[in-house]
């Protein structure tokens, strides 16, 4: 359980990470935050769609759905474009509404028109090419009901050592 003390008057932020793991439908969480302000806790409800398709998501498909930036080697991957389709009948303005922006930037076009392909793209940050981490971005649509699409976005890192055919001290 993670404690963090404050000063009265201070604030901090709270990362919450919901991983869809076997879900596979509509599921709501809500992780309790307990304060001194005194009972009863307090709760923030997440409620996700775990969509199992992410080739057939409405009104937006995104290809590739995850961005993998991970690293095996010495060549660096600090960027990666992906395609934003609007697959419905309404030209719809994209914003980006949360990221996590002390890893990577996160460049979109600023609307879409029905039934047409852009192109965006996310770019890490040079201070995080040396690390590991599992983050994402959310969007936010102009539609009737405002959908959001949070995109995974993954960084691994692996070198390859190659094994020498000289015996050692050779």
């Amino acid at each position: 359980m993670l404690k963090d003390v404050l000063a009265v008057g201070d604030s901090t932020e709270l990362e919450i990470i919901f991983s869809s793991k076997k879900y596979r439908t509509k599921i709501t969480k809500r992780p309790k935050i307990q304060t001194n302000e005194g009972p009863p806790d307090k709760f923030v409800s997440i409620t996700v769609n775990v969509v199992t398709r992410p080739d057939s998501t409405y009104p937006l498909i995104m290809r590739p759905y995850k961005i993998d930036l991970s690293q095996l080697g010495s060549k660096v991957i600090d960027k990666m474009s992906f395609e934003i389709r609007n697959v419905s009948d309404e030209d719809l303005k994209i914003k980006l509404i949360a990221y996590a922006s002390e890893y990577f930037e996160v460049d979109l076009p600023k609307s879409i028109k029905a039934g047409e392909t852009r192109k965006a793209k996310v770019k890490l940050r040079k201070e995080v090419l040396k690390k590991s981490f599992d983050k994402s971005f959310t969007i936010e649509l102009s539609d009737e009901v405002q959908s959001r699409f949070t995109i995974p976005v993954k960084r691994k890192l692996a070198t390859t050592v190659r094994a020498s055919s000289k015996p050692p001290g050779k």
